[in-house]
């Protein structure tokens, strides 16, 4: 039992000194479909809504908005919030944006070389909508 006290020590300190694996940079979204894309924090920043268009079938109980809501790009990670649901998902390098609530409704949509990033949702209720970044990361050619 003695001889096997030093080995048990020696166990621990080797797992200690072990190499750790470093944080990721960003939580994955809880309810993003399947696994990341490669993301990048180019396109990240606050996007303001500047149009938005109901496509939902006649009486389907989907309100019209104005423009859509404010979305948000951190880390690569993309979301807002309508009508009580939240989206959220990946930006790829070339500005394709996949983004799903946890009840199913999707967004898929690009941002262009202005920052405006268009899109449409799928679900229940289906809009156009589009963005344009306010502030952020990447070079910032728009007013």
């Amino acid at each position: 039992m003695k001889q096997l006290f030093p080995l048990g020590i020696s166990l621990i300190a080797v797992a200690a000194c072990a190499p750790q694996q470093p944080p990721t940079a960003a939580a994955a979204p809880a309810y993003a479909a399947g696994s990341p894309p490669p993301t990048t924090t180019y396109y990240d920043g606050t996007y303001i809504g500047s149009f938005t268009q109901n496509q939902s079938a006649y009486g389907s109980g989907c309100p019209n908005f104005p423009v859509a809501p404010a979305l948000t790009i951190h880390n690569g990670v993309a979301q807002f919030a309508a009508l009580d649901v939240t989206y959220q998902g990946y930006v790829t390098p070339q500005g394709d944006v996949t983004m799903q609530s946890p009840s199913g409704q999707t967004l898929t949509g690009h941002i262009d070389p202005q920052y405006v990033l268009r899109g449409h949702t799928t679900g229940r209720c289906v809009y156009d909508a589009s963005w344009q970044r306010k502030e952020g990361r990447g070079p910032f050619t728009g007013g």
